[in-house]
């Protein structure tokens, strides 16, 4: 495991720089996660598994390796994405951002919420919220929280 490619390197010091974690564990596991993503080019955690280098001798050894990281209740999403953002659009070169709220069904089941910076017909995320809410339409008082995030 101590045999690790110029972009696990590159991401472990600029995440280590960022962001506060609560275990280094986390920020080994994430930066793992992040290289898997790019290599397997899609978020599909199985097919992430040939990517996750592992003392376990099976698939599902790494799949819950995942699993407990994307259940830990000790990493905070919104806290360690914040600096990300904020240094990744502290050095945008645009005179002028354009913000999109969104908001997306899930299983007829939630409504994530979402606020993010459209570029060259791509969103990258600023902040969101999931609502346990059948339905697109909310309320103000329903994503005035994502909106003060944002801000």
């Amino acid at each position: 495991m101590h045999n690790h490619s110029p972009l696990y390197h590159g991401l472990k010091t600029w995440l280590s720089q960022v962001s506060p974690w609560a275990h280094q564990g986390h920020l080994t596991t994430c930066i793992l996660m992040i290289v898997a993503l790019i290599q397997a080019g899609e978020i599909n955690l199985t097919r992430w598994v040939p990517h996750l280098p592992s003392r376990g001798l099976y698939a599902q050894s790494k799949q819950r390796r995942v699993r407990r990281w994307l259940d830990n209740p000790r990493i905070n999403v919104h806290k360690l994405y914040q600096p990300l953002i904020s240094a990744a659009l502290a050095s945008w070169q645009e005179e002028c951002l354009y913000l999109s709220l969104d908001t997306s069904i899930f299983w007829e089941r939630y409504c994530l919420v979402r606020v993010a910076v459209v570029h060259r017909g791509r969103t990258l995320p600023v902040a969101w919220r999931v609502l346990a809410h059948p339905s697109a339409s909310v309320t103000f008082k329903d994503y005035q929280g994502v909106l003060q995030r944002a801000s």
